[in-house]
């Protein structure tokens, strides 16, 4: 798959190569960004698929950079640096790979490969745990209205059950907007 890549290293041989060697390997370079600021704009406006950053550019650093945007994009670092505290701060960020300058032609295209595959699993697990998370409330609160029907109305569990149910699909709304409503009105 041919990915849209946005570049940001302040060196400027650095990002002549990085570019060509990119476009040699079949990606799209659609951007190339002297610092994190000119780096921010360019993704907001070309909405890459994959962006590579530097550690170390003016005005914003590749670190602050990707924890601003990891959750929208997958990122790669690169940077001449390779401490553990970098390394972690990096992960902290939200960096789905780490190159190392002087990079190696071998090293890019599974760079990108598992950055993108990584983003991709830890998109659909996020969205998967809101999405649990939204069934658990909505359980709790059909929980608390079942309850509130129970005592108000004498009803047992299964028939409060059955007449949120009935209002829920009379009114073609949500069970968890008639369990507030219930919750809401006593």
């Amino acid at each position: 798959m041919s990915f849209r890549i946005v570049i940001a290293d302040d060196e400027s041989i650095i990002r002549r190569d990085l570019s060509e060697l990119l476009t040699d390997l079949g990606y799209v370079v659609v951007g190339e960004a002297t610092d994190g600021a000119m780096a921010r704009t360019l993704v907001e406006d070309l909405k890459p698929d994959v962006i590579i950053l530097d550690v170390v550019m003016p005005r914003t650093g590749g670190i602050k950079l990707a924890a601003e945007l990891s959750d929208q994009y997958p990122i790669i670092l690169l940077t001449a640096h390779s401490s553990p505290d970098l390394v972690q701060a990096a992960s902290d960020a939200g960096v789905m790979a780490y190159l190392t300058k002087p990079f190696r032609v071998t090293d890019i295209g599974p760079a990108i490969t598992l950055a993108v595959s990584h983003f991709v699993k830890e998109t659909e697990l996020t969205e998967r745990v809101a999405k649990l998370a939204d069934q658990l409330e909505t359980r709790k609160l059909v929980d608390r209205a079942k309850a509130t029907l129970m005592a108000r109305e004498g009803l047992s569990e299964a028939d409060a059950y059955r007449q949120i149910q009935k209002v829920s699909m009379s009114q073609n709304l949500p069970m968890k907007h008639v369990a507030k409503v219930i919750i809401d009105s006593l």
